[in-house]
């Protein structure tokens, strides 16, 4: 039940997100402090936790999954454009919400994004509440911002604010969606949880080095900020490491 209390959460904060800083999508500090910090705390997650755990359970085959994961989340970004997700501080391109084809795609790449999302959640709380926890903060740092912007492209688009408002929620509800698969599946095949693990493990690092990435990388080039957000990427890294160094010792 925790599981989908959380993913129920993740979603309801992309509209709490519009709510509070409205339909700019202006976030201050998204590129340098909290899009790093998640990328560091993805990357402790991913290679302290799931990685090890999917390996124990099956070091072939679970190296496999951890591949199948990144391959399977980099092939449907790019089928459904969601690289329209650069997570920029302000928001997307105006080109992106030219037309309601382009947003519509948009949302749809969102809630395929979404989808693994919740199975990410899911599986880490599998494996230890308090890393699902981290998880999920880590996920709600980098989709608040990310579903601010997608507010704003489809206001761009012609959409009423009530009808953006709804159709981010909808995508943003994928969350639910991934994560209540997710327990169906280890309901019936709890044996193969690595499976799960090691998808999600794969998608994280994806995630974590391919989309969250450059555009920090890009933004500490134009403002200078690297040591700023290298520092807030190591803070992520070294807070997950404790964490899950602690859970474990109890």
């Amino acid at each position: 039940m925790e599981i989908l209390i959380t993913a129920v959460i993740i979603s309801l904060l992309s509209l709490s997100g519009v709510a509070f800083f409205g339909k700019t999508g202006h976030l201050v500090g998204t590129h340098r402090f909290i899009v790093p910090f998640a990328i560091g705390a993805f990357l402790g997650i991913t290679f302290f936790e799931l990685i090890p755990e999917t390996l124990e359970a099956s070091h072939f085959y679970g190296s496999v999954a951890i591949v199948a994961g990144f391959l399977l989340f980099y092939l449907l970004s790019n089928i459904l454009h969601t690289y329209h997700h650069h997570h920029d501080d302000g928001g997307h391109d105006d080109h992106c919400a030219a037309t309601k084809v382009s947003a519509m795609m948009l949302l749809w790449g969102d809630a395929i994004h979404n989808v693994t999302d919740g199975i990410v959640i899911a599986s880490s709380f599998f494996i230890n509440p308090a890393v699902g926890i981290a998880t999920a903060i880590g996920i709600a740092l980098h989709e608040i911002p990310q579903e601010i912007a997608e507010y704003g492209v489809l206001l761009q688009a012609g959409y009423s604010p009530k009808k953006a408002l709804f159709l981010n929620f909808l995508s943003a509800f994928g969350v639910v969606v991934g994560a209540g698969l997710s327990l169906i599946f280890i309901g019936f095949l709890g044996e193969y949880m690595w499976v799960l693990t090691g998808v999600a493990a794969g998608n994280l690092l994806y995630i974590a080095s391919s989309d969250l990435l450059p555009g920090v990388h890009k933004e500490s080039h134009i403002n200078g900020s690297f040591i700023p957000s290298f520092i807030a990427t190591l803070a992520g890294v070294i807070l997950i490491a404790g964490l899950i160094s602690y859970t474990h010792t109890l």
